[in-house]
């Protein structure tokens, strides 16, 4: 940091110049020359600047000061070189540097004393012999001191300032008595303290454990899954209120209000409770499950429905509120829909697997369709027709409406249900599918029964014909629908589990989508896609990946990609993207697109990398 020169060291610069050498090397003329002559002079003694005017025809004298001196003439302070006569005033003053100075960091939190000098000098003019061109020096002298910086000066300066908190005082006094001239901080704020959010503390796992076992040193990858699970009575997780932070203040005494401590709504569902210590206790057995999302969460005891064989036509559709535990096959075209976890302890062959929190399949998955999560919810039948029943219903209301308001200009009548029932026969002939679809749906649920349910498929009942809308739909009956509807599949989206992933063994020809990670435990994939909200892994080194297009928007880690007979693959992720022996594939990271040919083996593909290899390739780099 630069700072302007003190009075002492300018004095000390003047007196260590050789005035005197400098003035005898000049011829000046004696000073009655100038009173014999014509031209203007000027001298200076005794702190005095003498000036006389030119006679007739004889040119005026000049004047110009070096600083810190400041020429005035006539009440004007005046720059560089001015004519003078004895009609003028001329007068001088020194332009005095400050002794110190009190500076403030941007953020206000801290003021600084940077002290130039601690003591002030009188200074003199120095005398100078007539001439016709005279230069004002000034000097100080030592043997006066007019001023000298004292701590009350410092503290005025800060109250003029308006700093009055937290200043040091000995900080102060230090820089007085020991001069650093560097920025001292002598006051400091107070940073405010962020409040505390409020957070959930869970005495469980939420996520499926993978125990691998050894025996006589080979690793045994037949995988035991180690399921979360809690007895009732017992503690599963407890809510922490938030701490609200405490206001702090810069040097100028303004409040720095804290960060606002954001709250968390936490419920107890079904089988659960809360307690005042904010505790959440079991109240059954079974697995527990955290639902929700923003800042809203749900803690419950999950149900089970256990198939001991395969799930086929014997079993029919699965549409259950909890888990499913297959412990066999899951046969074509089958449907498991979960609001909770599925665990597949045999095959997938041409099935669909949703559900709202992970999926499991120890087996091969082949032409399935799996997704877990956000998918599950988006997948889900229940959800999806609901959702859209209910848009259509609306849509179907104002149309009716409109309809009304047409009639009755024309002074005429008209049945609410006939006009329900010849709109939804010209313009919404997919109400009575959508109602359908919903209806077999829910005869596929599994011991779950509600009063809201079996209103809803009272209901549904109505749109299925000409006859039954004519005969049994009025007003009050369509809003209900409506109403229910709504509350479905909002409750089906609400138990959409905050930790996910799916897990599997191997897959061919399938698509799987996850909100979580995936983790491919064995085998591989081949000719399949793949998507994850995390990353994809695969746990095994010789895992194989051919012919098929993974997505993740973190990771993926993968074994031996593409092959020799050209299956390539397609590898995006926004992080890296690892590969154990890659053949030949697509990589994308981010917006870097690159085309591999050759082997390679251990291989991380980041920004970086992908970077170098289009500056050396850029003809194998373009739409995958």
């Amino acid at each position: 940091m630069s700072r302007p020169i003190s009075d002492e060291e300018l004095g000390r610069m003047i007196q260590n110049a050789d005035v005197n050498d400098i003035d005898s090397q000049r011829r000046q003329p004696n000073e009655q020359s100038f009173v014999d002559g014509k031209d203007g002079w000027i001298k200076i003694k005794d702190n005095k600047i003498h000036v006389f005017s030119p006679k007739s025809g004889g040119r005026m004298a000049s004047i110009h000061a070096l600083p810190p001196v400041s020429l005035i003439v006539n009440q004007n302070i005046i720059s560089g070189k001015a004519n003078v006569s004895e009609e003028d005033t001329v007068s001088w003053e020194l332009e005095h540097t400050p002794m110190f100075e009190i500076s403030v960091s941007p953020d206000q939190m801290e003021a600084y004393l940077i002290l130039h000098t601690r003591e002030r000098f009188e200074w003199n003019l120095v005398d100078a012999p007539a001439s016709s061109a005279v230069t004002v020096r000034a000097v100080p002298n030592r043997d006066r001191i007019v001023d000298t910086v004292q701590f009350k000066h410092v503290i005025n300066a800060l109250e003029h300032r308006g700093i009055y908190k937290n200043i040091d005082k000995a900080a102060i006094l230090n820089e007085l008595e020991s001069p650093t001239h560097q920025p001292i901080v002598i006051a400091r704020g107070q940073a405010s303290v962020p409040g505390t959010d409020a957070r959930l503390e869970l005495f469980f796992p939420e996520q499926i454990e993978t125990i691998f076992h050894e025996a006589g040193g080979v690793v045994d990858y037949r995988s035991h899954r180690r399921i979360p699970s809690v007895h009732e009575g017992e503690v599963i997780a407890t809510k922490h209120e938030p701490v609200e932070g405490i206001p702090g203040f810069d040097v100028f005494g303004n409040e720095l209000l804290p960060r606002v401590a954001q709250d968390l709504e936490v419920t107890a569902g079904e089988f659960t409770e809360m307690n005042p210590l904010g505790q959440i206790v079991a109240l059954r057995p079974g697995r527990p499950r955290m639902t929700g999302k923003g800042n809203r969460r749900q803690i419950d005891i999950s149900n089970a429905f256990i198939v001991d064989g395969n799930v086929d036509l014997r079993t029919g559709n699965i549409v259950f509120a909890g888990d499913v535990i297959v412990n066999g096959d899951v046969q074509e075209h089958m449907i498991i829909e979960s609001l909770g976890n599925v665990y597949v302890h045999g095959n997938v062959y041409n099935a669909t697997i949703t559900a709202t929190g992970s999926i499991s399949i120890d087996g091969t998955i082949i032409s399935g369709k799996i997704y877990s999560g956000y998918f599950g919810v988006m997948f889900n039948r229940m959800y999806a027709a609901s959702k859209q029943l209910s848009h259509e219903i609306r849509q179907l209301d104002m149309a009716a409406y409109k309809l009304a308001e047409e009639v009755a200009a024309r002074q005429q009548t008209v049945r609410y249900s006939q006009m329900i029932m010849l709109l939804i026969e010209r313009k919404f002939r997919n109400v009575p599918e959508l109602a359908r679809e919903l209806l077999q749906v829910f005869a596929s649920i599994q011991h779950v029964e509600s009063r809201e349910s079996e209103q809803l498929k009272e209901l549904l009942h109505h749109f299925l014909n000409s006859t039954t809308i004519l005969e049994r739909l009025d007003e009050e009956k369509l809003s209900a629908a409506r109403t229910l509807l709504e509350g479905l599949y909002a409750s089906v989206c609400s138990m959409q589990e905050v930790e996910v992933h799916v897990e599997l063994a191997r897959c061919q020809s399938s698509e799987i989508k996850s909100n979580g990670d995936i983790m491919i435990t064995r085998e591989g994939v081949v000719q399949s896609d793949l998507y994850s909200a995390g990353s994809i892994a695969f746990l095994l080194e010789n895992s194989v990946c051919r012919g098929s297009r993974l997505q993740a928007e973190e990771r993926i880690v993968a074994g031996m990609v593409g092959s020799d007979a050209n299956a390539r693959c397609v590898l995006e992720a926004k992080q890296h993207v690892y590969v154990r022996k890659l053949y030949n594939g697509y990589i994308i990271i981010g917006d870097h697109r690159h085309h591999v040919f050759e082997t390679m083996k251990d291989q991380l593909f980041d920004a970086e990398f992908m970077k170098s290899r289009q500056a050396l390739h850029p003809s194998v780099s373009g739409r995958a």
